[in-house]
Parts: structure tokens; C-alpha cells; sequence
């Protein structure tokens, strides 16, 4: 699997590392895991060394719409993902997008370094 997650439980901060080719199924897979097996208030998809050219508009908005069911336990949360290209922009972007009509019950913020990412997610903690 191309996604590999960290968990720094001091923190309270959750890294989703994708690297390679990436998919619809792989990214479900991350998200179930990430709300099956112990949330943290803050989840950062570092999105910036892969390859998202499988990644369909369908499956994005499905997984967003399952972020905003699943994501009612982390409602003071914030989720930031980090593109590393164009491609990866637009895609994060749309998901921000579709979090907004969808009702993300937690912040969502699209940035394309990793550095402000984490920036964002600890600002006024």
C-alpha cells in the first residue's frame, strides 16, 4: 500500500504519507483504518510524492462525503492536505470544495508545502 500513517499521540497529530501510484480503494482503505482504529484531533495527507493520475473525481467526492459522516468524532479537528503538483491542487482543492458543500464537521485546508500545513494545523492550540 502507498499510503503509509503515522500516529504522534502526543501531539494528537495523524500523518498520512502516500507515495507511488494512488487509488480510490487505497485512499478508503486509509480513511477506515484512520477512523477504525483511534482518531487524533489533527490529520495531515501528505499527498506530495505521489501519484494521483488513478485517483478518480467520483471517488473524491465519496470519500469526502464518508469524511463527513465519519468525521462528526473530530469536530473541533483539523485535516490539511499537502499537493506536491498541479494535479494534486486541483483535486485537493475540489475536495475542499465538496467538504464545504458536504459539511465537513471539522476544518479542512488545502496547502502545497508541508511546512505550513503544520504551520495551520497547531495555530492557536
Amino acid at each position: 500500500m502507498p499510503i503509509k500513517s503515522n500516529i504522534d499521540s502526543s501531539n494528537e497529530l495523524t500523518e498520512h504519507v502516500a507515495t507511488g501510484v494512488v487509488t480510490d480503494e487505497e485512499m478508503f482503505a486509509c480513511q477506515n483504518k484512520f477512523y477504525e482504529t483511534g482518531i487524533t484531533r489533527l490529520e495531515l495527507w501528505n499527498m506530495s510524492m505521489a501519484d494521483v493520475s488513478k485517483t478518480t473525481v467520483q471517488g473524491m467526492k465519496q470519500f469526502i462525503r464518508l469524511s463527513a459522516k465519519l468525521g462528526q468524532s473530530r469536530k473541533y479537528g483539523r485535516t490539511a492536505a499537502v499537493a506536491g503538483n498541479m494535479l494534486q491542487f486541483g483535486l485537493a482543492r475540489m475536495a475542499e470544495g465538496i467538504g464545504e458543500f458536504e459539511g465537513l464537521p471539522y476544518e479542512f485546508r488545502v496547502f502545497s508545502s508541508k511546512a505550513d500545513a503544520i504551520e495551520w494545523l497547531y495555530e492557536n492550540r
